[in-house]
């Protein structure tokens, strides 16, 4: 038998309980992921649990990792319409806030994982990895946007990046103590002209 061959049941058990994990955590909070849950959930013996991962803190990591990426991958993205600085602003404003009223018990539970690994000192290298990874890819997009639309920003784009992540949690964690989504929309456009300000008068 061939490593790889060898290697893709364990490595197809880790998906499983992985998934089985970002359900559970997102049904009953990270409390509610205890091994025997998470196997019970993915169909498999509880032994299967140690033979993928060392500990729960590396399913965590696991966890974390997988689901940064899928958020991350979102961050910001230009979108296919070709719009003004303030409603290009708007759009990758609501990119977060739809998701989050799509699947609030799911962006909670994630929440929560990323306040576990700030305390955590396995897991603290993923809390700020993410928060670097989305500034980068967030900072990469408005550059990108910004100099196909002949924009200039009286800040650097590095700072108009961290400005929109700080002002991007702000309305999610308003909805998420409201869920009022009408005046998180309403946060998002006057943000998005507030954030416009920072363009250079040309731009506007």
């Amino acid at each position: 038998m061939t490593p790889s061959r060898e290697h893709r049941p364990q490595d197809e058990r880790r998906r499983q309980l992985v998934e089985a994990g970002v359900t559970v955590m997102t049904e009953g909070g990270v409390a509610a992921v205890t091994t025997r849950a998470v196997t019970a959930r993915a169909g498999l013996p509880h032994g299967s649990f140690h033979y993928c991962f060392d500990s729960k803190a590396d399913l965590f990591a696991a966890i974390l990792e997988q689901e940064l990426h899928r958020t991350l991958a979102a961050a910001f993205a230009p979108p296919p319409e070709d719009l003004g600085p303030t409603e290009r602003l708007v759009a990758g404003l609501r990119v977060r806030l739809d998701d989050v009223i799509a699947r609030p018990s799911y962006f909670l539970a994630l929440a929560e994982l990323v306040a576990l690994s700030q305390r955590d000192p396995h897991l603290g290298h993923l809390a700020r990895w993410e928060q670097a990874e989305y500034h980068r890819e967030l900072a990469r997009n408005v550059d990108e946007w910004s100099a196909a639309a002949g924009l200039e920003w009286s800040a650097p784009t590095s700072r108009v990046a961290a400005l929109l992540i700080a002002v991007t949690d702000g309305i999610t964690t308003s909805w998420f103590n409201d869920r009022d989504d009408d005046a998180a929309y309403d946060l998002v456009r006057l943000a998005a002209v507030a954030v416009s300000a920072l363009l250079r008068s040309a731009g506007r």
